[in-house]
């Protein structure tokens, strides 16, 4: 089973990829953040709706109620007064009550009636858009941010906002310009910088991406996403030890979370350490929230590369007690295959995953690799086809088609699965392959 077994590489390889960061909760916290929502309680007259002496008075006196530490009495006192249902000013005010004592929703139906009654609000376009991204609403968030700017806004808030929108939908040159922009007037907030090592990371910047993480960890020692977040990147560069090291500091604290440490748990099983490796498994489990499936199937995928079956099987009967999923059921066919426990069972609940969906690329793929090895090479041919319809495998389908097309001498459609791999992704490697394919198919002729 050396070949399924090294298939599973295929699969274990985009855990490495870091991903997206959410804005941590310590940034809600932030002074530069509460500094640039605290200000916009202020006036600004020239493009934000005027104050009568009567609002300025309701406003003065709710602002003498928050400087006592009265801001739910400072909210009640906004929402019940009778000018607040005629008045912008009061109405932005209000809204920014119910923000700060957690009522988002009400906050953004009253900052969307500000921005209706006066629509060049500033302020209100900013801040409803803050509102918007608490609420994970990106895109709609993205529209207010970018308004605030065009009215000529400037804050590093409102800049830094703008790049976590655009890193949510995927613009990662634009995201980049707009977290260096909020860097200028804000160059300590980590979470600038943490979202310019992901754009620098998506861009293919490695090297800038994990020194910029590095920085924001040490700002940041007990925010463990970060910690994790630059490990991923670490493992992404192949700097394994680093990785180990860059987690091992928010374990000792106990601040990992059940997934992180079963990815520690994986640097060390492919150090040779598996009594650690066993030690912290264990760990993750006794862990209030327990580790997902899928951070369970990557480490019980690396013990199987590592023929470490005692350790595989463990955790497999060890996640069956609590959660059931195709995706258990998956890797638990990989184990019986891989392992030689059985591998006619493992095929057997492939075949069952399949019959149930049969667009599972995962399950087709993993039949198709078991086929192969039995000599089972038309309907292995078939399965393989039906994976490379799905694009997160079809890159690695197409690769094992030439495999098998060369296997039978088929040259000519050997290289029409490498093409087609090409068209997905390309690299040294796969051109020098596809030449050697070629020249095998020239002299076949």
């Amino acid at each position: 089973m050396k070949s399924f077994i090294l298939s599973l590489w295929i699969f274990c390889a985009g855990y490495l990829l870091a991903q997206p960061l959410p804005l941590s909760v310590d940034y809600w916290k932030d002074p530069v953040f509460l500094k640039s929502f605290n200000g916009s309680y202020r006036i600004e007259a020239r493009i934000e709706p005027s104050v009568t002496s009567e609002e300025r008075d309701v406003l003065l006196q709710m602002q003498a109620m928050m400087s006592q530490g009265k801001r739910k009495e400072a909210l009640e006192k906004l929402r019940t007064h009778p000018l607040t249902a005629s008045s912008t000013a009061l109405t932005f005010n209000l809204a920014n009550l119910y923000f700060e004592t957690g009522e988002t929703d009400a906050a953004i139906s009253s900052f969307q009636k500000a921005i209706k009654d006066y629509p060049s609000f500033r302020r209100a376009h900013r801040n409803l858009a803050i509102a918007l991204i608490q609420k994970n609403q990106s895109g709609e968030a993205l529209t207010h941010l970018a308004e605030a700017l065009r009215l000529g806004d400037a804050e590093g808030t409102t800049y830094g906002l703008l790049g976590f929108c655009r890193i949510q939908q995927k613009e990662f040159a634009s995201a980049l310009q707009a977290y260096r922009m909020a860097g200028l007037t804000e160059p300590d907030v980590a979470e600038w910088k943490a979202g310019i090592a992901q754009c620098l990371q998506e861009m293919g910047d490695m090297e800038e991406a994990i020194l910029l993480m590095q920085e924001v960890v040490a700002k940041r020692p007990k925010e463990a996403a970060y910690a994790v977040y630059l490990a991923q990147l670490q493992l992404a560069d192949d700097q394994r030890d680093e990785a180990q090291k860059t987690l091992e500091l928010p374990h000792r604290i106990g601040i990992l979370s059940a997934d992180a440490t079963l990815l520690l748990a994986e640097l060390h099983l492919q150090a040779q350490r598996t009594e650690e490796a066993q030690t912290l498994t264990h760990q993750a489990f006794a862990k209030k929230d327990p580790p997902s499936i899928a951070a369970i199937q990557n480490l019980i995928q690396k013990a199987l590369l590592q023929n470490e079956w005692a350790f595989a099987k463990s955790l497999i009967t060890k996640a069956k007690t609590y959660q059931e999923s195709a995706l258990l059921q998956r890797v638990e066919a990989r184990y019986l295959i891989a392992s030689e426990e059985d591998p006619s069972a493992g095929a057997k609940i492939l075949e069952e995953l399949i019959a149930k969906d049969p667009t599972d690329a995962a399950s087709l793929f993993a039949l198709g690799q078991y086929q192969i090895e039995k000599q089972e090479l038309h309907s292995a041919e078939l399965l393989l086809e039906r994976a490379s319809k799905d694009p997160a495998h079809a890159y690695n389908a197409f690769i094992e088609l030439a495999k098998l097309r060369v296997q039978q001498s088929r040259f000519r459609k050997a290289l029409e699965s490498i093409d087609s791999a090409a068209k997905i992704q390309t690299s040294e490697s796969l051109e020098t392959y596809r030449k050697a394919v070629k020249a095998a198919a020239e002299a076949a002729e």
